[in-house]
């Protein structure tokens, strides 16, 4: 296959284990990449600083908040690290926020505040980064499975066991709406206007809730026609979600699938429903899947150690084997110039995207 040579290889590095997640600040040239041995690599403009050696503990949640001004990690060793931006010589992080026993495997910053949303048990735990304190505290039923913030941040949407609950919790402790699901919910994604939530299922299927509808119904006793569409039929577990930034995505929302060795693309037609078609040139585990912000340029990366872009998520424009025992993680730049990924032996990488002509 013939295909285009978009990206152009910017950066390499080799960390020390396996590139368990990475993160680009919402503001300037900032990638940050953390590893199953607990490493945290800095890197700005391209230039790479070790933030955290290896401490034998994996980190598994890496996020800067909504202003890039601040940075939190947090995995196995139940705590939640935190550093200040800029970063300043000699200058360890702000703050610590001891979890006790708790795994981190999810952190959420506020989309617009300074408020960093974390699990503890079956506490969810608000952090105020202003105040350097927890500002609120909401006890739930059981502990979370995963959780986002909505892009607006008006509502917080948690999944739990077996269902999804819409919730306000700066401004209420009881949920809006709770989804109830037939199995228990693996992944959460909102599209990027917010008007769609995706989740992934672990009985094979993908609920997809209209939210900018339902919302305005009654949420207490909503119309069927307002209720949740559950796709069925895939041949594994979604691993990962992507929702298109596209225009008349509102109408139109698209949004992407990894499923065991494809990434399945799901379109709503108006007056036709969802429509569907696949993209099969992996060989192995599809692991990760974004699309290019303000393009329906999809970029996947899976086991094989193969990183595709596909052209309006149709067609391949380029593939990349630079991970000879896979890849496992991948993030664009919020201008969507840049293409980091990780790999499972430690391999990071920065493309940059070629212009157009």
């Amino acid at each position: 296959m013939q295909v285009k040579p978009l990206l152009a290889e910017q950066l390499r590095l080799t960390l020390s284990e396996y590139v368990t997640a990475i993160a680009w600040s919402p503001t300037g040239n900032c990638l940050v990449a953390a590893t199953g041995r607990g490493e945290i690599q800095y890197i700005q403009d391209f230039t790479p600083e070790q933030l955290q050696a290896p401490t034998e503990q994996s980190i598994d949640a890496i996020a800067f908040s909504a202003d890039g001004r601040w940075l939190a990690a947090g995995g196995q060793a139940g705590c939640i690290t935190l550093w200040k931006l800029p970063l300043q010589p000699l200058i360890g992080p702000a703050h610590t926020l001891d979890c006790g026993s708790t795994w981190i495997e999810q952190i959420s910053w506020h989309p617009i505040h300074r408020y960093l949303t974390f699990p503890q048990g079956k506490t969810l735990r608000i952090w105020d980064a202003e105040q350097a304190e927890i500002g609120r505290e909401i006890e739930l039923t059981e502990r979370p499975q995963t959780m986002q913030w909505s892009p607006a941040g008006d509502v917080l949407a948690i999944a739990f066991k077996t269902n999804v609950q819409i919730w306000q919790p700066l401004q209420s402790a009881e949920p809006l709406f709770q989804w109830e699901l037939t199995a228990t919910p693996f992944t959460l994604n909102w599209s990027i206007d917010g008007n769609y939530l995706a989740c992934s299922i672990y009985d094979r299927s993908v609920g997809i809730l209209h939210w900018s509808k339902l919302r305005h119904a009654n949420l207490e006793a909503p119309d069927p026609q307002d209720l949740p569409v559950q796709i069925r039929g895939f041949p594994g577990k979604a691993r990962a979600l992507a929702w298109a930034d596209i225009p008349d995505s509102d109408t139109s929302p698209m949004l992407a699938v990894a499923t065991r060795e494809v990434v399945a693309m799901w379109l709503f037609v108006p007056e036709e429903g969802w429509q569907n078609w696949v993209l099969d040139l992996h060989s192995e585990l599809v692991l990760d899947i974004a699309f290019q912000p303000k393009t329906g340029r999809l970029a996947s990366l899976s086991d094989d150690g193969w990183l595709i872009l596909w052209q309006l998520a149709i067609e391949a424009e380029q593939i990349l084997e630079e991970a000879a025992e896979g890849f496992s993680c991948l993030a664009w730049h919020p201008s969507g110039q840049w293409l980091a990924a990780g790999g499972q032996q430690g391999e990071l990488l920065i493309w940059s995207l070629a212009p157009t002509t």
